[in-house]
């Protein structure tokens, strides 16, 4: 069934319990994982800031994401699911469905993000949702509340 698949994570509580949801049905079906972490296109470097102002930044952003990614690989493996990180740079779901065409994954579990302005993340106006760009199922986990990692799910797909 699910052979190869993309866990989209970026350290957040909800992402979190995305890992481990998707982690435990990699472990079920016996998939190979690949993790994605994405740093948005329009997110301020501090490093470029500081420097237009003059000053040196000891604000590593890329370096905190990295650490992140590695972790979770590093976590994942520990569990016996074989696994490797991505870290991209750009649109976020333009990145996911990048990484997916080129990994050829048969599932996307991607963590529920609503937005202040309304709606969801994986779809915007003037583009298709995620489920509409790719040509495999997505998993969207739902934090049940606070920190548990017990997550409602919707499964789209084509």
């Amino acid at each position: 069934m699910f052979k190869r698949v993309l866990l989209c994570y970026d350290g957040s509580t909800a992402g979190r319990a995305a890992l481990k949801q998707g982690a435990d049905l990699a472990i079920l079906v016996g998939a190979q994982v690949y993790v994605l972490s994405i740093i948005p296109t329009g997110v301020v470097d501090p490093v470029v800031v500081a420097a237009a102002a003059g000053h040196t930044c000891l604000v590593d952003d890329e370096g905190r994401v990295q650490q992140l990614l590695d972790e979770s690989v590093e976590w994942l493996k520990v569990r016996g699911v074989t696994a490797r990180g991505y870290l991209s740079r750009g649109i976020t779901i333009d990145e996911i469905v990048t990484h997916a065409e080129r990994l050829e994954v048969d599932l996307i579990v991607v963590a529920h993000y609503p937005r202040a302005t309304g709606g969801r993340w994986w779809s915007g106006p003037g583009r298709a949702s995620l489920a509409e760009r790719v040509s495999c199922a997505v998993l969207i986990t739902v934090p049940t509340g606070g920190t548990s990692t017990t997550s409602r799910h919707t499964i789209a797909g084509n």
